[in-house]
Formats: C-alpha cells, sequence, structure tokens
C-alpha cells in the first residue's frame, strides 16, 4: 500500500481510481462494510484509494483527552487498510487548519487532485468545516466532476448494534471487555511497541485497559498508571494481545 502524509490536499494523483474518506480509527466492522464495498464498487483497472484523518478531531480541537487515544493509531491502521484491500492512503493531519476547510474546497482544491470515478463512504458521513454537510451535498458537489457517490447504510447482523462506534469499542477496551471489543472490531486488537528493559515504548496514543495486571497471548503485562505497559518481553519490535485481566 502505498501511504503519503498531507497537511491539507492529497498528493495528486492522475491514476484511475475509487475513493473512502473517514477516520478509520479500528478498521472495525462497520468501516469494513464501506471497504468490501468500494472493493466490489471499483473497476479492475483502478485503484482503490483512502483518505484518512488524525488525530481525532475532538483530541485536536478542543483538546478532549479521551479522543487522543486510538485503537489503530500510526501504523496499526496503515496495517489494517492494507490488510483490506486499500492501495493508495492519504493520512491527512488534522489540525485546527485543516478544520476550516469548507465542504466546496474539500471537493474543488482536494479530490480534483485525484482521478476519481466513484466515492464510497457511510450513509452518515459529514464533511467540511463545521460538519453540517452530508452525503447529499457531496453528491450535488462532485457531479459536475463526473464521479458518482455510494452511501453504505447501517445493517443489523446479530450480536452486533445498529452502529459500530470507535468511541464504544475504546470504551470497552478501558473496561477490559476485550472478547466484546473484538467482536465488533471484527479482527484481533494488538498493541504495538517496542521493548526496552521490560517497557513497551510509542504506545502513547493507544487505547490501553485500565490500570492493572493482564493476561495477553503472549504472557501476563502490567498496564501502569502513567499509560505503559511493563512484561517479561524480549526487548525488540513485540505486538501484544489482551485476553483478560487476572
Amino acid at each position: 500500500m502505498e501511504i503519503y502524509h498531507v497537511d491539507l490536499a492529497p498528493v495528486p494523483d492522475s491514476r484511475q481510481a475509487v475513493l473512502s474518506i473517514g477516520k478509520f480509527d479500528g478498521v472495525h466492522r462497520g468501516h469494513q462494510r464501506i471497504l468490501q464495498m468500494a472493493l466490489e464498487i471499483k473497476k479492475p483497472d483502478e485503484l482503490y484509494s483512502v483518505i484518512s484523518f488524525s488525530p481525532h478531531p475532538l483530541w485536536a480541537l478542543k483538546g478532549l483527552s479521551e479522543f487522543r487515544e486510538a485503537l489503530t493509531p500510526g501504523a496499526e491502521k496503515e496495517r489494517w487498510l492494507a490488510y483490506y484491500g486499500v492501495d493508495v492512503l492519504y493520512e491527512t493531519n488534522f489540525t485546527k487548519e485543516y478544520a476550516e476547510t469548507t465542504p466546496e474546497q474539500f471537493v474543488y482544491e482536494h479530490l480534483s487532485q485525484l482521478n476519481l470515478s466513484h466515492i464510497i463512504v457511510g450513509e452518515e458521513f459529514n464533511f467540511g468545516k463545521g460538519a453540517v454537510s452530508d452525503v447529499e451535498l457531496l453528491r450535488g458537489l462532485v457531479s459536475p466532476l463526473g464521479i458518482q457517490v455510494t452511501a453504505i447504510p447501517v445493517e443489523t447482523e446479530e450480536g452486533i448494534p445498529d452502529k459500530i462506534s470507535s468511541t464504544e469499542i475504546r470504551a470497552l477496551i478501558r473496561d477490559g471487555d476485550f472478547a466484546k471489543a473484538e467482536k465488533l472490531l471484527g479482527h484481533p486488537f494488538y498493541v504495538t511497541g517496542e521493548v526496552r528493559d521490560g517497557v513497551m515504548h510509542g504506545i502513547e496514543d493507544y487505547c490501553l485497559p485500565a490500570p492493572g495486571r493482564y493476561e495477553t497471548e503472549s504472557g501476563v503485562v502490567f498496564v501502569t498508571e502513567e499509560h505503559k505497559i511493563t512484561s517479561g518481553l524480549p526487548d525488540g519490535r513485540s505486538s501484544i494481545r489482551f485476553v483478560k485481566e487476572i
């Protein structure tokens, strides 16, 4: 997967593509519906591109600490998007400046940099300054550019809420309900970092369970009050998957 870190508009690309847009924190089952539909819609000679955002707007704009932590920060989100078939990722730095982008600027200055045939988003998608826009506004703005828009409705599945929320999944992780969190994610929840002298580094932006002692697939670890993980893991890059509190 090609990855571009941008501050405003995506890197210009003349290759034909379909596009999805969103935060994609967790790349959970709701996101996966969008990804799957995009792959079904795109033609064999088209790329599947994604414009994503980080950090969370409520952390970037209002400093709400509970929104600093993510289910899939940085490389973790990149790994899952690649796994689900994305060809090109434009990871956009969400800042106060970026939040001033109007819907019209987003379409005519940002999306116009790409050669798009189709945009696939969730039915509750909104974009641009003030977040007062919706799918119908997007459809109206891109129609003169020859771009189609498909909105993916929320689907009901047994044992799955009507709307899967990254916020809800983060709450489950913090409460130590890993089984339910992973059911909503639709894939394992990993925390990846660099272990040095028994302490995992580089996990500042991860959502972690409450301080305590946990069983993981890699052995017993401790989550500290300082948002650190200590363990008996050897030094080096490591990923852990939580099982339960002990």
